[in-house]
């Protein structure tokens, strides 16, 4: 069973599949329950003051998810409409996987815990996010599959020798011991070695950076930007046409940096990528050791 749910908050009706609306109801009887046990406290007992706070209204708490739950419709349409653009170029069926389709689900029976709003709305807020990133993977899946044969993707890896001393994603900061997003990928190798394109572009920056040291940024269209950071020395100039595999910059230790090494990143719509994700030829760049560089 499907209902239309139809709010001035939305340009257009939303339709709440089953998932959907059996999140909104647990939402409304969740926040019913609470409204409802501060009402049975004042009729009764004589206490001037309730013994709790009273729940916030309940209709505001709901316009607010529904507002979220909007937002997260929307999302699934358009990787709907991604699902099915990828479907058709690999002739992959995507029609089980369309978010119209209830999800199989199974296992054993297990006494649960209820959710309250604020658990609720973290959960939706969860979704929302992972809904972003796939997105954004699919957005990228269908770059690839879209864009025409050539040099502009960055599919090379920006050294032929060298290891990959850190790696894409959470660590801990050489630097303050913290955990941080690592936003790229660490080469280590002597100072002076070759720095090379991933991929045919313009030359955006090619400067000293405070944190980056000097560093080249590549723009190659399609909203993709490689960053290749820490040079000792810049080989190009902003505005310039570069080839695949050209020689750009030479290594060095600039900037935030604990020793020689390259810092390498591919953004897409300026938001950071797992390189390894690109880079076609990885086996000169996947060999892996435990230091830790930038």
């Amino acid at each position: 069973m499907n209902i239309i749910l139809v709010s001035s908050r939305f340009a257009r009706a939303i339709s709440l599949g089953p998932t959907a609306l059996a999140t909104v109801l647990l939402a409304v009887l969740v926040l019913g329950l609470a409204g409802g046990a501060g009402i049975a406290s004042l009729a009764g007992g004589q206490h001037s003051e309730p013994r709790w706070p009273l729940a916030k209204p309940v209709r505001p708490d709901v316009d607010a998810l529904a507002v979220r739950l909007g937002e997260l419709q929307a999302k699934l349409t358009r990787l709907d409409g991604l699902a099915k653009q990828l479907g058709s170029r690999t002739g992959i069926d995507v029609a089980p996987f369309l978010s119209d389709k209830p999800a199989p689900r199974g296992g054993l029976a297990r006494p649960g815990a209820a959710l309250d709003a604020g658990e609720l709305t973290w959960l939706l807020g969860d979704s929302d996010t992972r809904a972003d990133a796939y997105l954004d993977q699919f957005s990228l899946a269908q770059l690839r599959l879209a864009a025409p044969l050539g040099d502009n993707l960055p599919t090379r890896a920006p050294m032929h020798s060298g290891l990959q001393s850190s790696s894409f994603g959470w660590r801990l900061d050489p630097f303050n011991g913290r955990q941080t997003f690592h936003e790229g990928i660490d080469f280590v190798g002597p100072i002076g070695t070759p720095i090379r394109a991933a991929a045919a572009g313009t030359v955006r920056y090619a400067a000293a950076h405070p944190q980056y040291g000097n560093m080249v940024e590549l723009d190659h269209g399609y909203d993709l930007s490689s960053r290749y950071a820490h040079a000792s020395r810049l080989l190009v100039k902003p505005g310039e046409q570069v080839s695949a595999g050209q020689t750009i910059a030479l290594l060095g230790s600039t900037g935030r940096s604990t020793g020689p090494h390259l810092h390498f990143e591919i953004r897409y719509k300026q938001i950071a990528q797992n390189p390894l994700r690109f880079v076609s030829n990885a086996q000169d760049a996947i060999a892996s050791s435990t230091v830790s560089s930038d």
